[in-house]
C-alpha cells in the first residue's frame, strides 16, 4: 500500500509548518491560552476558595499575572535579543 502514497514536496511540508508556527506564536493564541489555563486553575482551586466571587477575583487575578509575565519577561527577553 505504500506504494499508492505520494510524499509531499519538503517545501510544501516547510511552507505548513511555518503556517502553523506563526499562529500558535501569535499574541491572540497565547493570550486565549493563558485564559483556558487560569480558568483551570480556578476550577482545581474551587473546593479551597470560599465564594462565586472569590472565585471570580481569583481567576481574574491569575489571569492578569500569567499575562503580566507574558509580557514583561518573555516579551522584553525576545526584544533584548
Amino acid at each position: 500500500m505504500r506504494f499508492l502514497y505520494k510524499r509531499p514536496k519538503a517545501e510544501l511540508v516547510y511552507e505548513e509548518l511555518d503556517d502553523v508556527m506563526e499562529v500558535m506564536a501569535s499574541d491572540v493564541f497565547i493570550l486565549l491560552d493563558l485564559l483556558i489555563f487560569s480558568l483551570i486553575f480556578t476550577f482545581l482551586l474551587a473546593p479551597a476558595i470560599a465564594s462565586l466571587g472569590l472565585s471570580f477575583l481569583f481567576f481574574i487575578a491569575s489571569y492578569s499575572l500569567f499575562s503580566g509575565l507574558y509580557f514583561f519577561v518573555f516579551k522584553r527577553l525576545a526584544v533584548e535579543r
